[in-house]
């Protein structure tokens, strides 16, 4: 029954978050043809601008509440009220402290008054994440997914309105944000009141009980911080040091980037509670565990970096049109760091599963201080294209010391006896998409995929008999081991 629950959960969320992606990409199409470079750079320099503050906000409480709520017997209604509270009124201090320290800085007033429009939508989008992982541990992630549905059809409705509706591009320009900051607060309605279902969430104050759980998180939080410098800071340093118009050129691609990686973050967020429940007592499953869950992603991350280097340029001038052609070359870098960050969100969880977060948040420090070190030398000489490349080399090598830790601390490696067969299935998908390249790119995309998956199953890459029961722990599996057995 496990087996199924986690199947049918993961399809329908990954249907749902595939329609979600899609509905941001046609806001993200809409906003580049609505903003041009120099508008979409605004809202791109807000929306990183406000990231900073969102993971201050977070303050690892995200993986811990769901590490803590998945262990047996936990008291799960307290465990969840304490770090949604302190979560809650966390981020109302920061975001109301964000618009005041955006003045320090050089920007025009458009992106000030932009950033301070679009606190209150961070504020509500800080606060949803934090009600995720119960979602996660009862593998019921197609609620959470049918509120980003939710907040994107708000969105989009909000975008095309002003598209149509509002000629000054000025004004439009806070409208978009403003339709961010209102379909943000759409989501953390409804998945606030859906969580209610599975364990009652309220607001508490109890400042002792948030000391511990902060002592807890705090270095998860140290990570996030880390984690931030280098996957938004190019970003606000491209904004500092480089025209407006190259953080358009920047953004689009980064934005493709983001929406390409949902897929391990579902997935790693479904195995999660898994990882977590067994990396202190069985390691043979939870070995398995993350085995199966580095095929999976293995699988997806191959074509993913072969098709979207193939399919830059069409992908890129159906979301952004012709006025960023030139972040076809962008995007043929970042998707290799896109198709890196699948392996890093599975090994991010291990670490923090085998309750090792200090040593994750070192990694990420090293990371923070390479991206900021090769940004700094590689922005102002190479403008977007040194920022992409900074990402690039900084992802991999966060990912590999991930890996070294896991090693040290569990003794797994991963296995790579599907490569040849997941090699040759994308080689044949990249063939076809080169005689594919007159058609639409969706009509490439989705016949590219169909000859890759269909000749992975008929190389024996993928089994229906082996995805359904990927990770179901077996009653010998979780048999009580004598020392040495």
């Amino acid at each position: 029954m496990l087996a199924k629950k986690i199947a049918q959960n993961t399809i329908i969320s990954i249907v749902s978050r595939i329609l979600s992606t899609a509905l941001a990409l046609i806001i993200v199409g809409i906003s580049t043809r609505y903003l041009r470079q120099d508008g979409f750079g605004y809202y791109s320099t807000v929306l990183a601008f406000l990231y900073i503050f969102s993971v201050l906000a977070d303050l690892g409480l995200y993986s811990i509440t769901l590490r803590e709520i998945s262990k047996e017997g936990a008291n799960e209604s307290e465990i969840a009220s304490h770090a949604f509270s302190l979560r809650f009124w966390a981020g109302l201090a920061i975001f109301i402290l964000s618009p005041l320290v955006a003045w320090l800085f050089p920007y025009p007033l458009e992106i000030k008054i932009g950033i301070l429009i679009a606190a209150f939508g961070y504020w509500f989008l800080s606060s949803t994440q934090v009600l995720i992982g119960i979602f996660q541990k009862y593998l019921k992630m197609a609620r959470v997914s049918l509120g980003e549905i939710i907040a994107r059809v708000v969105q989009l409705g909000l975008v095309i309105f002003f598209f149509f509706g509002i000629s000054d591009k000025k004004t439009g320009f806070y409208l978009v944000v403003l339709a961010f900051s209102l379909s943000s607060f759409a989501n953390f309605l409804f998945v606030w009141i859906s969580a209610q279902k599975y364990i009652s969430v309220r607001f508490v104050w109890n400042i002792s009980y948030w000391r511990k759980m902060l002592r807890e998180s705090f270095p998860i939080a140290l990570s996030a911080i880390f984690a931030m410098v280098y996957f938004k800071l190019d970003t606000v340093m491209l904004s500092l040091m480089r025209p407006v118009q190259d953080v358009g050129i920047y953004s689009v691609a980064y934005k493709i980037m983001e929406s390409l990686i949902f897929f391990p973050a579902l997935l790693v967020g479904l195995i999660m509670p898994l990882l977590s429940k067994y990396a202190g007592s069985y390691q043979a499953e939870f070995k398995r565990i993350s085995q199966k869950g580095f095929e999976i992603l293995l699988i997806f991350a191959i074509p993913l970096a072969i098709g979207g280097l193939i399919l830059s340029r069409p992908i890129v001038g159906l979301i952004a049109g012709d006025d960023f052609s030139q972040s076809v070359g962008v995007l043929k870098i970042l998707i290799f760091a896109a198709a890196i960050i699948f392996f890093g969100s599975l090994f991010s969880n291990m670490i923090i599963a085998l309750g090792r977060q200090k040593t994750l948040a070192k990694i990420y420090a090293l990371g923070a201080i390479v991206n900021f070190s090769i940004n700094l030398f590689l922005i102002p000489r190479f403008s977007f294209w040194g920022a992409a490349s900074s990402t690039l080399l900084t992802e991999a090598l966060v990912t590999i010391l991930m890996w070294l830790a896991i090693k040290k601390t569990a003794d797994w490696a991963p296995g790579f006896g599907l490569s040849f067969k997941i090699i040759l299935a994308a080689g044949l998908m990249a063939v076809s998409l080169y005689f594919f390249k007159e058609f639409n790119v969706l009509i490439s995309l989705g016949l590219g995929l169909i000859i890759y998956f269909g000749a992975l199953f008929a190389a024996g890459g993928i089994s229906l008999k082996e995805i359904l029961p990927l990770f179901t722990p077996t009653p010998e599996r979780l048999a009580p081991k004598r020392d040495g057995e």
